[in-house]
């Protein structure tokens, strides 16, 4: 690297960030919660009997997302809201896509999650079976039609 580009003293005087605990306003959908807990129960009941750092990890992130979290169980609404598994149809390609929608911090926990906070669940919040909703992608718009909403417990 070209010394035009470092400064010697580039780390003096940084102070890491002070680690903040969850916000009490975090919100888990009962889905998600439900994976969670199971997930934290399989992992205390396998690590018991081993040390693994990752499995050591994962239960404290697992702990840390259940501490204090509200826990939203809107099943039953007739829209797509937080915590909805909602199927899709593309109007172009005739693609179903199934997807749930969750918080951030359910990404990758639960199946199908996308984020509440994506452009495709953005476009789907709200709506109910039958209605089209338009996303904008960066080939162009695309209309997708409400097939079904279903709320996993």
């Amino acid at each position: 690297m070209s010394k035009a580009f470092t400064r010697e003293d580039a780390d003096s005087g940084f102070d890491a960030p002070i680690p903040t605990a969850r916000l009490s306003e975090s919100r888990l959908t009962a889905y998600g919660a439900r994976l969670a807990r199971d997930r934290l129960a399989e992992l205390e009941h396998r690590d018991a009997s081993s040390t693994s750092v990752d499995g050591t990890l994962a239960v404290g992130r697992l702990r840390d997302l259940l501490d204090g979290a509200e826990v939203v169980n809107p099943a039953g609404a007739d829209h797509v809201a937080l915590g909805a598994r909602v199927t899709v149809q593309s109007d172009k390609s005739d693609k179903r896509r199934t997807v749930v929608i969750v918080t951030p911090d359910e990404v990758g926990l639960v199946p199908l999650g996308i984020s509440a906070a994506s452009p495709l669940a953005q476009a789907l919040l709200g709506a109910m079976v039958g209605d089209s909703v338009e996303l904008d992608l960066p080939r162009g718009t695309e209309e997708l039609t409400i097939l079904a909403i279903e709320w996993p417990v």
